[in-house]
């Protein structure tokens, strides 16, 4: 009952309903729990992702959350608000120049970039950011872009 709940929330757009400029926003705070059951479900059990020795010797602050892991609440952004439960994910690219560690709250940003009506295919920047209090400003945590195929 609760999955025909979700998806009975996703949007519903179809092509001629998006416009350049469309953006969605979500954001997630990372804990060890996600961290840990992603590297269950995927195997990847690198120790940079889950043990805060290896990450401290490594040089950085705590373990650090799969760049798929944040691929992943990305996905859950795309396929529910843009472009919603049309999309079909053919490609993604990104970068992350920044850790994300567990109690870091991201926040999640797509927008609507290009569109090529003969295809029925969108392309989204996205970008993913946290606030550093050390520093006092917005670091990005990834970036890139994301191509979808909108379902007729």
């Amino acid at each position: 009952m609760r999955i025909t709940k979700l998806i009975s929330e996703a949007r519903d757009r179809d092509l001629n309903d998006l416009k350049i400029g469309d953006t969605a926003e979500t954001s997630w705070t990372v804990t060890e729990q996600e961290i840990s059951t992603f590297a269950k479900l995927s195997g990847d059990f690198n120790p940079l992702h889950v043990s805060k020795t290896f990450a401290d010797t490594a040089g950085f602050n705590d373990c650090v959350a799969h760049g798929f892991l944040l691929g992943s609440k990305l996905s859950g952004l795309i396929g529910m608000q843009l472009p919603g439960k049309r999309c079909l994910l053919l490609e993604q690219s990104l970068a992350y120049p920044e850790p994300a560690y567990p109690g870091d709250t991201l926040n999640f940003k797509v927008t609507l970039k290009q569109i090529n009506d003969s295809v029925r295919v969108i392309e989204l920047k996205v970008k993913i950011t946290k606030f550093d209090e050390t520093t006092n400003r917005e670091k990005t945590v990834a970036r890139g872009t994301v191509i979808c195929k909108i379902l007729s």
